[in-house]
């Protein structure tokens, strides 16, 4: 099986903008843009889902500010994913394995102890964090393909978020 490392360059202030909005406009709105994503992950979990449980009721409980299903933080995390690429762009996505620290979000989602992994990094911190994680040796949450191909797409990553002046999410699943 192999493991995919996906990065995206986001806005975190209108990301937790939506969280709570608790406007049927916006559910709308970005569930017409999103539509084909929340597609796929309902037709991907399909086997995991109850059939009141899917992509687009747990976009509806994130803009509603609310957590009804706890028992799928997966989704929860996949949803969140998606909603940070709309407010940005998809910069990177290999074939790593990167679980760099704990998870983060720039809203209050549930996260799955398996995957997707994420982590979100607000641009006041993208200095400090990329030096952080390139000090990390192999074995620590980086290094398990190609240790110095890895710490390249890393510095690319960071680079790119500092150079456009944007948030970052780093996602692995």
């Amino acid at each position: 099986m192999s493991y995919s490392v996906y990065a995206c360059l986001t806005d975190a202030k209108k990301v937790p903008s939506i969280y709570g909005a608790k406007n049927q406009n916006l559910i709308g709105e970005l569930s017409a843009a999103i539509k084909s994503e929340l597609d796929n992950l309902d037709d991907y979990f399909a086997d995991t889902l109850s059939p009141q449980q899917n992509a687009f009721e747990v976009l509806k409980d994130i803009v509603d500010g609310r957590i009804s299903f706890p028992e799928i933080p997966f989704m929860y995390g996949y949803v969140y994913e998606k909603i940070c690429e709309y407010f940005g762009v998809q910069i990177f996505n290999a074939e790593y394995l990167w679980e760099l620290e704990e998870q983060s979000a720039f809203i209050p989602i549930p996260f799955s102890p398996d995957f997707p992994h994420i982590i979100s990094i607000e641009k006041a911190q993208l200095k400090e964090k990329k030096e952080k994680f390139l000090a990390l040796q192999v074995g620590s949450g980086i290094g398990d393909c190609d240790y110095e191909e890895e710490i390249n797409d890393l510095t690319y990553i960071f680079d790119e978020a500092i150079e456009q002046s944007k948030d970052l999410i780093i996602c692995t699943y």
